[in-house]
């Protein structure tokens, strides 16, 4: 397993707690593959990379598990979850469900503000050239739309979710590219909330997901494809 080359947590330290800070930067590995899918995490190599016990490692170990990234299994420990067309679906059918919902509760309650902070975010994410930046970046400006839903846990569950698309979307990106008007697409999205119609923004947010899936999904299949060729 490579490492995920982790800094000292000194300077995080009194914001967010040690297992947190650890997750994250696991988290951040399997996203652009520095640890690959079905990498076993070791708890003692992980804590002695980060200089700590394997007390917090166990329990950032616990949250990757939570949010999908790991899997615990008898006699395997914890492993990074693998990349697959299934996982992807399961994950873009619950986007397309939580997201055009939360959206609908945030939207009216948005103001100009907000929405010129999720333009230029969304600039900012076009003009990145690291993935992981893009992603997070991408991800701000789909927060920015939605976090005046005054609904913690719904979002809690959206977050979840695009940090498990990061895994699908990063490899994507660094390989063809966004897609065609992808800036234009989503400010769709802030235009149609600029001028009071809710039902097009979500809308358009649904359709946007599916339109993306389908990119995956194509790529999935012929990374599968050429493996099964090559196993021949």
């Amino acid at each position: 397993m490579a490492s995920p080359g982790i800094v000292g947590l000194k300077g995080a330290a009194g914001r967010r707690s040690t297992p947190d800070l650890i997750a994250d930067a696991l988290r951040a590995a399997i996203v652009d593959g520095r640890i690959a899918g079905g990498a076993q995490l070791k708890q003692n190599e992980i804590a002695a990379e980060f200089g700590v016990s394997v007390v917090p490692v166990r329990e950032a170990f616990q949250r990757l598990v939570a949010d999908g990234m790991a899997t615990l299994a008898p006699n395997r420990g914890v492993t990074v979850s693998r990349l697959s067309e299934a996982d992807f679906q399961d994950i873009a059918e619950l986007r397309a469900l939580l997201e055009p919902h939360a959206l609908r509760l945030s939207a009216p309650a948005l103001t100009a503000d907000d929405l010129a902070r999720a333009a230029a975010t969304l600039r900012a994410a076009a003009s990145a050239t690291d993935p992981a930046e893009r992603a997070r970046l991408h991800w701000d400006f789909h927060r920015a739309l939605y976090a005046r839903a005054d609904r913690p846990r719904l979002l809690a569950q959206i977050d979840g979710l695009y940090v498990n698309i990061s895994r699908y979307l990063s490899p994507l990106w660094q390989r063809v590219g966004l897609s065609p008007g992808w800036v234009e697409s989503h400010m769709t999205i802030v235009d149609a909330i600029a001028r009071g119609d809710v039902d097009a923004a979500a809308r358009l947010v649904t359709e946007q997901i599916f339109e993306a899936s389908g990119r995956v999904r194509d790529i999935l299949r012929a990374r599968d494809g050429a493996a099964t060729g090559k196993g021949r």
